[in-house]
Formats: C-alpha cells, structure tokens, sequence
C-alpha cells in the first residue's frame, strides 16, 4: 500500500539589442578615427580623451576575464570526465535515479537490502518534490514502487524525464545497483548508467 505524502557609458558602445556586440579593436579603431578628425579649433577634450580611454581598458579587462572564466570551465569539465571514466566497471549503488513518466504514471523500482518502510521523493527539472511515497514493510529484493502520475495537489504531472529519490530508515535501500557501464557530460553533469537505470554523479552512495 502506498500513501501520498551602467547609464554612463559612451553611446558608441551602445548597440540596438540583438546587434552584434562592439570588440576592442572596433572601440579602438572609432576612437582613433575621432582623434583623427577632431576639429583643431576645437580638439577633444583631454578629460573626455581620458574617459573614453579608461572605457577602452575596461572593455578590454572585461573580455580577457570573460576568455579566462571560458578556459577554467572548459578546464573543469575535463577533469570532471576524466575522473568519472575512472570510476567505469565498477560496482556502485545510487540512492536516486531518473525515470520517464508517462500519462499513466511509472513503475519506481526500489531495491531494499532490510526488511522496512521506503520513503519516494519524485523530483521534477528544478529539483522541487511533486509527490512523496512511503510504502508498507517490504522485505528484501528488488520492489516495483507505482506512482499515478499525480502531484501532491492530485493533478496529473506532465510526461517527461524525473528523478526519484530513495529514503529508509538505517538505508537499507537504493534506487538504483550494479556496474558502471557509460556515461554521458550533460550541462547539468555526468549521467551513469549504472545498470538499466540513468544515475548522476551525486546519486552515487558506494562505489566498490
């Protein structure tokens, strides 16, 4: 049985929105070309020169802090791959695990390592609960946990990927067992494919 539970720019940086963006060589190239044919009756004002300078150089420091937060990214990705690929053929178990839900709802498997109640958390993208599970003693073995589909507020969630969680008292049971076979980056991190189930790396609890 289961029960629910800055205005101050200088307009020649400006662009209309969605017009391509004014580099460091375009900026310095226009303010070249204003000292070229300033007026020697009436020259650029040196306090005006020196704004447009100081603009120049924070364009500039802008861009190369922007190039090296790309590069640390990129950096940190593949020392996150290279990690996970560490971690391929060995056994693991994930507390948490995704599933597709359909109009009709989804089977949840649980395995349980010790007789007792399981507590189900289905999250959905932004990682909000919309329904919580807690099942009746289950013994030992792999259990099919249904849910209807319904939110806590009992309306139908839609289809689509979700992720469940998996709680009990002294953990002794987990969404998801097996051998690390794959994985795949994603923007939102490594998915393992621990056995027939789809795991992140921060649903892993043991890996032997």
């Amino acid at each position: 049985m289961i029960a629910p539970v800055t205005p101050g720019a200088a307009k020649a940086t400006s662009t209309p929105p969605g017009g391509p963006t004014l580099g460091k060589q375009e900026f310095l190239k226009l303010l070249i070309t204003q000292l070229r044919n300033q007026d020697p009756m009436n020259p650029l004002d040196q306090n005006q020169f020196l704004s447009q300078t100081a603009q120049f150089t924070s364009l500039e420091n802008l861009q190369n802090i922007v190039a090296e937060l790309a590069e640390m990214k990129a950096l940190t990705q593949h020392q996150s791959v290279a990690q996970g690929a560490a971690l391929l053929g060995r056994t693991a178990t994930a507390s948490a695990r995704q599933v597709a839900v359909g109009p009709g709802g989804a089977e949840l498997p649980v395995t349980v390592t010790a007789t007792g109640g399981v507590r189900v958390d289905v999250v959905d993208a932004a990682g909000t609960v919309v329904r919580s599970l807690l099942t009746e003693s289950l013994t030992p073995g792999t259990h099919a946990v249904a849910w209807d589909g319904l939110d806590v507020t009992g309306v139908p969630v839609a289809p689509g990927s979700y992720h469940y969680r998996v709680t009990s008292q002294g953990g002794a049971a987990v969404a998801a067992q097996g051998t690390l076979t794959a994985m795949t980056p994603t923007s939102g991190g490594i998915v393992y494919h621990l056995g027939d189930a789809r795991v992140r790396a921060g649903d892993l609890i043991t890996v032997g």
